[in-house]
């Protein structure tokens, strides 16, 4: 196939829409499919993490967006300009995307800005130095512009990797988790700086992590991905308040879970009905509930009969919020028969002592039903 006529071909089939876009792309390696059929678009400025468990599929849809994974099946564009086919495919040099790998991957024969520059033999001596110095101070590593790597502590070689990705102004940046080889302290740091920096940027960024809290953070759109396909995609509101499958639910972290079934167009659950709209009587369904859903408080000595007592088997603080397993029925103790074990988190400091019986509420919101048989 020629390139050129491969080109005009696919980019008559394209919207001529800024950013990047990838279109039904599948790909395998061997007998293993990797990803199947999968389909997203970055505008500019925008930031869309693939997030994901290892082996998702995530990773090899970034290489296949940087030109790195030759493409199978599918389409990638950018600014409505077909840059991969099969059969056709821009080089990744000359693709105008930045990237940024997890381990970094500075060239330690060159220095801090030696590495800024890389990309930026087009210009002239002087029109390089200025973006070097313009890029680095982005960052806030202007002051080692003439350091090396081995002498940069993790986070400051994760901000030069990110001026070299930025300095030729790139359309596109792809980050595959960036931030994963940092401590948690310094990670949450970082991040927030990135974040700042891309949208100031305006380039349209694509991110793989496998970590929910780090996709809420830095996320306008997360595609949650799950065996090579798309399970979910959209803002980190609407992915986290309404999950599409108790495979979302689950991944973004520990969830309670009550085996139900249908009564009046409700889920029933020890802490309260759950609707369950289209759902027929007496189907037999699973209610996943965050721990942040079950509301606690003290029963008073005149409460007769509360609704849901719990018994509070252990407190933990966990810093910003305190972390409670209950303990619901006759059976205190782990492996009696009646003994059904919960978790809730509440926010601050909340720590009553093992053995108190609390009453249980339930946040609806925080509750989903999904089929009993929902795979997760």
């Amino acid at each position: 196939m020629d390139g050129a006529a491969s080109k005009l071909d696919l980019s008559a089939k394209l919207p001529a829409l800024p950013g990047l876009r990838l279109q039904g792309i599948s790909h395998a390696f061997g007998a293993k499919k990797a990803l199947d059929d999968v389909s997203l678009a970055v505008e500019p400025g925008q930031l869309v993490c693939l997030l994901g468990p290892s082996g998702c599929g995530k990773t090899t849809l970034l290489r296949i967006a940087a030109g790195l994974e030759p493409l199978q099946k599918g389409s990638v564009a950018l600014d409505g300009c077909a840059v991969a086919e099969p059969g056709y495919a821009v080089p990744p040099e000359q693709r105008g995307v930045g990237l940024v790998f997890q381990d970094y991957a500075l060239f330690p024969h060159l220095d801090v800005a030696g590495n800024v520059a890389f990309g930026l033999s087009k210009l002239s001596a002087s029109a390089r130095a200025a973006r070097v110095a313009e890029t680095l101070a982005q960052v806030g590593m202007q002051d080692y512009a003439r350091g090396w790597p081995h002498e940069l502590s993790g986070g400051q070689q994760q901000r030069v990797a990110l001026a070299r990705a930025l300095a030729p102004r790139p359309r596109v940046v792809l980050m595959d988790e960036p931030f994963s080889g940092l401590d948690a302290r310094l990670r949450e740091s970082i991040r927030d700086d990135t974040l700042h920096v891309l949208k100031k940027s305006g380039a349209a960024t694509l991110m793989v992590t496998h970590d929910p809290e780090e996709a809420m953070f830095m996320a306008d759109m997360i595609v949650v991905m799950r065996e090579g396909r798309v399970e979910q995609a959209g803002p980190p509101d609407a992915v986290y308040a309404k999950p599409a499958s108790a495979f979302v639910a689950r991944f973004f972290g520990q969830v309670n879970e009550v085996d139900t079934v249908v009564s009046g167009g409700h889920a029933v659950t020890p802490f309260g009905r759950v609707a369950a709209p289209g759902r027929a009587e007496g189907t037999r369904v699973k209610v996943l509930i965050r721990p942040e859903g079950l509301r606690l408080d003290g029963i008073p000595d005149t409460a007769a009969d509360p609704a849901c007592p719990a018994k509070v088997l252990a407190s933990r603080l966990l810093g910003r919020s305190s972390w409670v397993h209950l303990c619901l029925g006759q059976g205190a103790e782990e492996g009696h028969p009646e003994h059904v074990h919960f978790h809730a988190r509440v926010p601050g400091r909340y720590l009553p002592p093992e053995g108190d019986v609390l009453a249980v509420d339930l946040d609806p919101a925080q509750a989903f039903v999904f089929d009993a048989h929902d795979p997760i």
